[in-house]
């Protein structure tokens, strides 16, 4: 992974222990989408993150799968939730399903 995407990371979760955090950035890394289950560290993500950091993790069909209204309706502020409300709508027409 990249070192400055490591560097995000620890300043994402600038408030947690440094061994908690150290750990917590491997799961990351290694395993986002484990990582990324619960729900608050996913909010702190979408809000710290770019949007490249955050494809970079998951990949396009992930994160889309990742960006639940739920979830977006959680972030702040307001035009955050507008942000990643029009990144869902344009990854879901741009993405071409394994189905489709």
């Amino acid at each position: 992974m990249d070192k400055s995407l490591e560097i995000k990371l620890k300043g994402m979760l600038w408030d947690l222990p440094l061994e908690k955090r150290e750990t917590l950035i491997k799961q990351i890394l290694i395993n986002p989408d484990k990582a990324f289950r619960d729900e608050q560290l996913l909010i702190r993500g979408l809000n710290s993150l770019n949007w490249y950091d955050l494809i970079q993790l998951f990949g396009y069909n992930k994160l889309l799968n990742v960006l639940s209204e739920s979830t977006i309706e959680k972030l702040y502020p307001l035009q955050r939730q507008i942000y990643y409300k029009n990144a869902k709508r344009l990854l879901s027409k741009y993405i071409i399903s394994p189905a489709g």
